[in-house]
């Protein structure tokens, strides 16, 4: 009995002297409120530094401070990385203020420290809740803390609806409560709830009227502005970001004036002194999904700021907008399975799909849109729509007529029946050389056997062992060389089979869908003369399996069909 006390006591011993590496976590957010002093990122470390000053062989990993993010979810980056520090083992506790700088959503907080920490065995150290779970495991148990998360996210829901309520009242009193303001205004420096007229900008609105004005739709006005060198918001914020010229032509234009900014700006009321606020509600409390409300639910107040345009101008560009519809009777873009898939071959940006509205048989053809929105920057890189999409069908039925042979190949290459019999062909070989091995033991040990009944002399005993010896190395040569034979066979077998299955399952399309593009489709470009070139995915995979065929079939002196070694992966 006194063996385990002993045992027993060495474990609590190494306990007390354990090394405690504690993640530090702070958080601040002004929507719950935060804005006291005691609740400050700065005073939060503070407190951490003075309390773990009193406890044993305990050290600050690091710091991880997430200052202006709300505590009703986890999708904080600190945190995150707190817990990827945790699961790569480099902090085993943590240390906070109180349970409310971890969260204030009840649900998700009670989920970490009930259930994810102690898959760590973290410590948890909560300051102002009384809480160690090392020092006191009971503490953590304690009834308050569900309580007190609770009691938290009742506090950040209240302040939420408050808040929401807030801002409600203020766009009912024509204050501007929205982020960014609208292109051709800014923020009032002595009013942050209001808008001022922007000049620079304003100059280029008034310009978009005009245009519009003389019977000009948004592709001919983007075409327009990005050709005379007029940058829009985000492109001149990227030059001053990095100190880039602000001269038109001097440095490559990345951000270009677009269809949609353009009709938003000539529907907005806010260019006749009117606001519309609050135009989306978030779906649930603690969720970043938003909800889009109907026109009849926007805050609308009318003359809260300077107009740029005219009333009577605004309202002749609606009329128009009705008769020969800025937003798509005329000309329209719409989704495109190709999206993100079908690049200019010149200028690299996405091709857009342009359907021609005015004639019967609705014509549609693909553009580049640096074309579309810059014609001084790139040509058309036209093709029709119909011709695009039985280009790509085609090739991809090429494709994986190409795949499917390349897989036979393989496979007959190394199963010359099948797989079942190319394992049970390997056992064999692994047990043949087992017994030939057990069988040259045997012999040795009954050379052994002669010698020490003085049967064989002890020079020929040696020799035969040596011979024997040799041949056994031989054997377990030979079954090491199967095992990585067969290994190998079957490891590149099984990871070609991930990326062949895509094209197998693929075989009898009959009509293209984003599925199949997305699954099989690398990029496709398009060049200045509409020539298609389609560049498939898992290239590489392929190519190096062509390369191993052919060096196979070269070592096994087999031959391998040369038309489809010819083939490339691209079209």
């Amino acid at each position: 009995m006194p063996g385990r006390g002993n045992k027993k006591l060495s474990k609590t011993e190494s306990m007390q002297n354990k090394k405690w590496l504690l993640g530090g976590y702070g958080r601040r957010s002004f929507d719950d409120c935060d804005d006291n002093e005691s609740n400050t990122i700065k005073n939060q470390r503070l407190l951490i530094d003075e309390h773990i000053q009193g406890l044993e062989n305990i050290e600050i990993y690091d710091y991880y401070l997430d200052d202006g993010y709300t505590g009703t979810n986890f999708d904080r980056p600190d945190f995150k990385r707190m817990m990827q520090d945790i699961r790569n083992g480099k902090i085993n506790g943590v240390i906070f203020k109180d349970l409310s700088r971890l969260g204030r959503n009840h649900k998700e907080t009670g989920k970490y420290v009930e259930e994810i920490f102690p898959i760590y065995n973290l410590r948890i150290i909560s300051i102002n809740d009384n809480v160690d779970s090392f020092l006191d495991p009971e503490s953590i148990n304690n009834l308050i803390i569900p309580i007190k998360n609770l009691m938290n996210e009742s506090y950040s829901r209240d302040i939420s609806k408050k808040v929401s309520s807030a801002y409600k009242m203020m766009a009912k009193n024509g204050q501007y409560v929205s982020g960014t303001p609208p292109y051709g205004y800014m923020i009032d420096p002595e009013d942050k709830h209001h808008l001022i007229i922007n000049e620079e900008e304003a100059i280029n609105v008034r310009t978009i009227f005009e245009l519009a004005l003389k019977g000009n739709g948004r592709i001919k006005i983007c075409k327009y502005l990005n050709d005379n060198g007029i940058l829009c918001r985000k492109e001149i914020q990227r030059r001053k970001k990095h100190n880039l010229s602000l001269e038109p032509f001097e440095v490559d234009t990345l951000s270009f004036w677009g269809t949609t900014q353009i009709g938003r700006i000539l529907t907005s009321e806010t260019y006749i002194g009117n606001l519309a606020q609050l135009k989306t509600t978030r779906s649930s409390f603690g969720i970043n999904k938003y909800i889009t409300k109907s026109s009849e639910e926007w805050i609308k107040v009318e003359n809260t700021h300077e107009a740029i345009i005219s009333k009577d101008d605004f309202r002749k560009v609606q009329k128009m907008a009705k008769e020969k519809n800025f937003n798509g009777a005329g000309t329209s873009y719409n989704y495109s399975i190709f999206n993100g898939i079908l690049k200019c071959a010149d200028c690299g940006r996405a091709m857009l799909r342009q359907i021609d509205n005015r004639k019967s048989n609705r014509i549609s053809n693909y553009y580049c849109s640096t074309h579309l929105r810059a014609s001084k920057l790139c040509s058309s890189h036209k093709i029709k729509t119909e011709t695009l999409e039985e280009i790509v069908k085609e090739a991809i039925h090429l494709q994986v007529k190409l795949v499917i042979e390349l897989d036979k190949s393989i496979k007959k290459l190394f199963f010359k029946s099948n797989e079942k019999e190319y394992e049970l062909e390997y056992k064999n070989n692994i047990r043949i050389s087992e017994i030939k091995i057990d069988s040259l033991k045997e012999k040795k040990r009954e050379a052994y056997k002669e010698w020490k009944f003085q049967k064989m002399e002890k020079d020929e005993f040696i020799k035969l062992s040596e011979e024997i010896e040799q041949e056994i190395k031989i054997h377990l040569e030979n079954i090491e060389l199967y095992n990585s034979t067969y290994k190998e066979t079957i490891k590149r077998i099984r990871k070609d089979e991930y990326w062949i299955n895509h094209y197998k399952r693929n075989k009898n399309i009959k009509k293209l869908s984003r599925t199949v593009l997305k699954e099989l489709v690398d990029i496709i470009l398009i060049d200045e003369k509409g020539n298609v070139n389609i560049k498939f995915k898992y290239q590489d995979e392929y190519n190096n399996l062509i390369k191993y065929l052919e060096g196979e079939v070269v070592k096994q002196n087999e031959k391998v069909d040369n038309w489809l070694l010819s083939k490339t992966f691209s079209r």
